[in-house]
């Protein structure tokens, strides 16, 4: 009759976990932005161009010792990647899927054949002092896997300090260009 206890215990758990999992969310958006100090084309064409990411981006070596990038031939268009392989982050790409010159880069992040995936837009508005407002959306879905979902206030703030951390270098490199 105790292992029975037990087990009825261990089981009611197993199933509040799974149960209460259920209510949360199963899909994030974090958005933030930042104004550049340049003209919205120079920031875009930053921006649209994969190998300018290594410049910015907090997926570098100092996380991935071992990361190495590749790239398509197709830059600053529809359908441009950047690939990666590294030990601590995986294999995957960046891949641009929406393209509106001067408006809205779109991208798909895709880890270890869409083991994780999350989807990043960049938004461009011109302000009348020659400068550039640029907005950054990343968002995704973690499905119905409980511990996901039970994730999701982690990642929705790291990724937040991400994106921030992320504009700031993106303004400073902009900012360089002549």
């Amino acid at each position: 009759m105790k292992l029975f206890k037990v087990y009825l215990i261990v089981f009611l758990i197993v199933f509040l976990f799974f149960g209460i999992s259920r209510f949360f969310p199963h899909t994030y958006y974090v958005e933030r932005s930042i104004v550049i100090n340049k003209p919205v084309e120079t920031t875009f064409a930053f921006l649209s161009n994969y190998h300018n990411w290594e410049k910015w981006s907090l997926w570098d070596k100092n996380i991935d010792s071992t990361l190495i990038f590749f790239y398509n031939k197709k830059q600053d268009t529809l359908g441009a990647r950047q690939y990666f392989n590294g030990d601590l982050l995986g294999k995957g790409y960046f891949e641009t899927t929406l393209f509106k010159r001067n408006e809205v880069i779109q991208f798909k992040l895709s880890v270890n054949r869409d083991e994780r995936t999350a989807a990043g837009t960049f938004s461009f508005i011109a302000n009348e002092n020659n400068t550039t407002e640029l907005h950054w959306i990343d968002s995704g879905d973690v499905g119905n896997n409980p511990l996901k979902r039970y994730m999701i206030p982690y990642v929705t703030k790291n990724t937040s300090v991400t994106l921030d951390q992320g504009l700031e270098r993106i303004k400073n490199e902009v900012e360089k260009l002549p």
